[in-house]
C-alpha cells in the first residue's frame, strides 16, 4: 500500500474514533460535556499568545530592523501584526524553513521596526546565516501597486477581520514584487520547495489555499489575485481574500478542476494535492496534537509531504508537548531543534 493511501486510511480511522468518543460524551448528558468544557477553557492557556521569553531580570533589549529588498528566489515569512516579539511556534516556522532551504535566503518580514533580543534569536542567526529579519515598509509596498487606492482609503478598516485581511494584501504584494516562496507562520517545513514549479496547494477538495505559495515575480496569477482583491474586496468572510480569492482566479484563468487540482489553462503552474502542504485538513487539526507515533511516522517520512500547516487559528489553544508523540512535537524536535531546545517541555 502506498504511503499516501496509508496516511489517508489512518486519518480516517482517527476521525472515526473521535466521532465515536463524541457520541459517548453526548450520551452522558450535557452536564458532563459542560464540565469538560469548563475544565478545558480554564486550564488550557492560549499558547500562540505566549511570546517566547527567557529567564532573567534584566530589562528587555530590542534589535532595530533594517529595510532591504530580499534577494531573488528567497523564502519569505510575514509577521504583519506589528508585534515586536515572536512566539516559539513562529521561530519554529522560521528555523525549519531556513534548514530546509539552506543556503537560500529566508526572510522574516515584520511590520514592527524592532524585535526583542533573545538567546534563541542570537543562536538561530549564528547557526543559520541564511536567516534575515527585515522591517517591511508598508507605505513603500503599497505605493505604485494595484492596491494603492485600497490602502489609501483604508478599506481594511471596514472589514470584520481587519488584521487578517490586511495581511492577505501584504502576502499578495510580497509575491507580486519579489516572487519566491511565501509561507504562513503556522507551519513546519519538512522539505525544500526549491525544485517545485510555480505552485499552490489544495487544502481540501473545494479550495486552493494561500498558506504556502511559490511564484515568480509579477506572475499573471498573482497579478490577477491583486486585481480581484482591489475590485472585489470582501470584508465579511474570513477566508474571502485568501483561499477563496485564489480558487476563483484559478478557476477563471486556468480552468481549475476540483477536486483533482488540474489546471489545463495554465501550463506553468501546478496545484498540488492537499498531501503536499495540508496533509491534515483544518477540521482535523486536533490530530497534530494527539500522541500518535504511527501518524507521526507517516507524516514525517512521506516524501510527498513538504510542509505541515498546523492551523494556528484552532491549534493555538493546545500545548505542543515536546517530549510526546504528538506529530507537531515530533516535527518540531526534528526540523526546528534549536527552537525546541530553547522552549522547555512545551511550545
Amino acid at each position: 500500500m502506498s504511503r499516501g493511501r496509508r496516511l489517508r486510511n489512518l486519518v480516517q480511522m482517527r476521525i472515526s474514533g473521535r466521532r465515536c468518543t463524541w457520541v459517548v460524551l453526548a450520551s452522558g448528558g450535557w452536564a458532563f460535556f459542560l464540565m469538560l468544557w469548563l475544565l478545558y477553557t480554564t486550564q488550557t492557556p492560549s499558547y500562540d499568545l505566549e511570546w517566547f521569553e527567557e529567564g532573567g531580570d534584566a530589562p528587555p533589549t530590542y534589535r532595530s530592523l533594517s529595510e532591504n529588498d530580499p534577494p531573488p528566489d528567497s523564502v519569505m515569512l510575514l509577521e504583519g501584526y506589528n508585534n515586536s516579539r515572536l512566539t516559539s511556534r513562529m521561530y519554529c516556522a522560521l528555523e525549519s524553513a531556513a534548514r530546509a532551504h539552506y543556503p537560500t535566503p529566508v526572510i522574516m518580514f515584520m511590520t514592527s521596526k524592532k524585535l526583542k533580543e533573545t538567546r534563541l534569536l542570537e543562536n538561530l542567526t549564528k547557526e543559520l546565516n541564511n536567516i534575515q529579519i527585515l522591517h517591511l515598509n508598508i507605505d513603500k509596498l503599497f505605493n505604485k501597486s494595484p492596491l494603492r487606492d485600497w490602502y489609501t482609503k483604508k478599506k481594511w478598516e471596514e472589514s470584520d477581520w481587519p488584521q487578517a485581511h490586511f495581511n492577505d494584501a501584504l502576502r499578495w504584494l510580497l509575491l507580486w514584487y519579489y516572487g519566491g516562496v511565501y509561507l504562513d507562520l503556522d507551519v513546519v517545513v519538512l522539505r525544500s520547495l526549491a525544485r517545485l514549479p510555480n505552485c499552490t496547494g489544495l487544502e481540501s477538495g473545494q479550495w486552493a489555499s494561500a498558506g504556502v505559495l511559490k511564484f515568480t515575480p509579477a506572475h499573471p496569477i498573482i497579478t490577477a489575485c491583486l486585481d480581484h482583491f482591489a475590485t472585489q474586496f470582501d470584508g465579511k468572510v474570513w477566508g474571502a481574500n485568501g483561499p477563496k480569492l485564489l480558487t476563483r482566479v484559478l478557476m477563471k484563468r486556468c480552468g481549475l478542476e476540483l477536486p483533482s487540482g488540474k489546471v489545463p489553462g495554465c501550463k506553468d503552474i501546478a496545484v498540488l494535492s492537499p498531501r503536499a502542504f495540508y496533509p491534515l485538513a483544518w477540521w482535523d487539526w486536533q490530530l497534530y496534537m494527539q500522541d500518535d507515533p504511527l501518524l507521526s511516522d507517516l507524516l514525517l517520512q512521506d516524501p510527498d509531504v513538504y510542509v505541515l500547516h498546523v492551523w494556528n487559528l484552532h491549534s493555538r489553544q493546545v500545548p505542543v508537548r515536546l517530549h510526546s508523540e504528538q506529530p507537531y512535537a515530533r516535527a518540531a524536535n526534528r526540523f526546528c531543534p534549536l527552537t525546541a531546545a530553547h522552549s522547555g517541555p512545551m511550545m
